[in-house]
């Protein structure tokens, strides 16, 4: 009887056989976790956490955002109960900020109708407070524009915001407007001046004087430029510009005087009440301030005179001063036409001393002094 050989044992076919079978069972692994895999591929490449990556693709998201710059605000609010996915491409370039309400307020803002660009420059230039104001009123088309104007005052922004929304006017001019205070009634809403002896003071209805100041430099103008005897005076540099100016004007053969300049408090006060007796209130309230809302308290006013009366429209010396005030640092400080800004009637003849350049560059951008601070 033959003897059955011992088949030997060998390596190679047996690693002929499992190989192919564990390819096989790789693959069946990676099929059934090809979805796990794939996010934790994106985890590692995109920065996003696998929540938020699952988030996108059970919903059937765009998964190209995966393939744009990381987006910590998309990341943070994508699960939470602010998202909206059609403000997806937004939440990518909103920078994100470690703030209390930051997702319900983009959400808020970009439900008003801001954009990504919007929200970025409200976040970076505006506090908390300001940020509820927006999202409390309707949306504003201009609201960009406004918060990078120079002259844009963030502790005025529900004043801007309530002006436009009540007016017809252009978002910026209703920025000036209330700058100025024009939202507010004349002499309401009034700030004491701090600095009265600075040259650029601003005096009108919103803005007053104490009822004592005195400038301590005030000098009585030269006799030979004083309106019929007069002694009126300005403060030193006013006075010494302003007998330069009437010097200039003769040389044209125009002569000016200084018909009225400094009033004191006192003297404001009896002229107002003078005029209420005489015109009534309301009319008196067009062409007379109250004392301590008066120029002419600062020393730096003037009310020009020629040699019959105070100058008019139409006179050669109102041509005269019109084109050359300026050069003498005087600017026309109630135009015409501007009585809802300067709160009074024109006055051809009322000028003041601003200094030569700021004077030039009033006299440049065609403004009352008041809108010309209110952009300053």
């Amino acid at each position: 009887m033959k003897r059955q050989r011992k088949k030997k044992f060998s390596i190679k076919k047996t690693l002929r056989l499992v190989i192919p079978l564990l390819f096989i069972i790789l693959g069946i692994v990676l099929f059934i976790n090809k979805d796990n895999l794939h996010t934790y591929y994106l985890t590692k490449t995109t920065g996003y956490d696998e929540l938020t990556i699952t988030t996108i693709k059970d919903n059937n998201l765009n998964t190209a955002i995966l393939n744009k710059k990381y987006s910590k605000t998309l990341e943070s609010i994508i699960n939470s109960e602010y998202f909206n996915s059609e403000y997806l491409d937004e939440y990518l370039d909103i920078e994100y900020h470690d703030k209390d309400n930051f997702l319900s307020n983009i959400d808020a803002l970009l439900t008003l109708g801001y954009t990504s660009n919007d929200i970025n420059l409200i976040y970076n230039k505006l506090n908390d407070t300001s940020i509820n104001i927006i999202i409390n009123n309707t949306y504003l088309k201009d609201l960009s524009t406004i918060i990078n104007l120079s002259y844009f005052k963030e502790d005025n922004l529900e004043r801007y915001l309530k002006y436009i929304n009540s007016n017809d006017f252009d978002s910026e001019t209703a920025i000036i407007y209330v700058n100025i205070g024009l939202d507010n009634d004349y002499y309401s809403n009034v700030s004491s001046i701090e600095d009265p002896d600075d040259i650029l003071v601003l005096v009108n209805k919103y803005h007053k004087l104490s009822a004592d100041y005195i400038p301590s430099d005030l000098e009585t103008i030269n006799s030979k430029y004083q309106w019929y005897g007069r002694s009126n005076q300005l403060r030193k540099d006013a006075r010494l510009a302003f007998e330069e100016m009437c010097e200039a004007a003769t040389k044209d053969n125009i002569y000016i005087y200084a018909g009225s300049g400094y009033r004191s408090y006192a003297t404001q006060l009896t002229l107002y009440n003078n005029y209420v007796k005489r015109d009534g209130f309301a009319a008196a309230e067009t062409y007379s301030a109250r004392a301590s809302y008066s120029e002419h308290q600062t020393g730096l006013a003037m009310d020009i005179a020629n040699k019959t009366d105070f100058i008019s429209e139409g006179d050669k010396e109102y041509e005269w001063l019109i084109n050359n005030s300026y050069k003498y640092g005087f600017i026309l400080r109630y135009p015409k036409d501007k009585e809802k800004i300067t709160g009074y009637m024109y006055e051809e003849w009322h000028y003041r001393y601003v200094g030569i350049d700021t004077a030039k560059a009033v006299y440049d951008s065609g403004l009352t002094y008041d809108e010309f601070v209110a952009k300053s």
